[in-house]
């Protein structure tokens, strides 16, 4: 995957920069998106090799899988990655698959990035939307 790399910079940097949040730490079973709930599904190592991805989006099942062994910043971006898929599935936005994988890409890279460069923007945006 193209962004490989970029996760084990990110991986770097966000241990120089971020203390650790001590929110919730769990990842919850299922995330809300559109009209539908996604079960969030953590796969073993066999199941994620054979399918050669670290994540992936299944429409019809209703479910979101993640490999067991990801962490730090890899693990954010392959959940954002597959949440973009959701919301592209939801929001019926036909695309073509490989633009739709490098869109997903490039936005899922990109806002992770944005989140490690700006430790403090996510506690303000999860503010701003618990005001309402």
């Amino acid at each position: 995957m193209a962004f490989l790399p970029l996760i084990k910079l990110l991986d770097i940097n966000m241990k120089q920069k971020i203390k650790p949040c001590y929110c919730e730490e769990d990842i919850p079973e299922s995330i809300k998106i559109g009209y539908r709930d996604y079960k969030l599904e953590k796969w073993k190592q066999t199941v994620a090799s054979a399918n050669e991805a670290q994540g992936q989006f299944f429409a019809k099942e209703g479910v979101i899988g993640y490999t067991a062994d990801e962490t730090g910043v890899s693990h954010a971006n392959t959940l954002i990655h597959e949440m973009l898929h959701a919301i592209i599935y939801q929001w019926n936005m036909e695309l073509d698959e490989k633009v739709e994988e490098l869109v997903v890409n490039g936005l899922a890279n990109g806002l992770t990035t944005i989140f490690v460069d700006n430790p403090k923007l996510m506690g303000y945006l999860k503010n701003k939307i618990l005001e309402g």
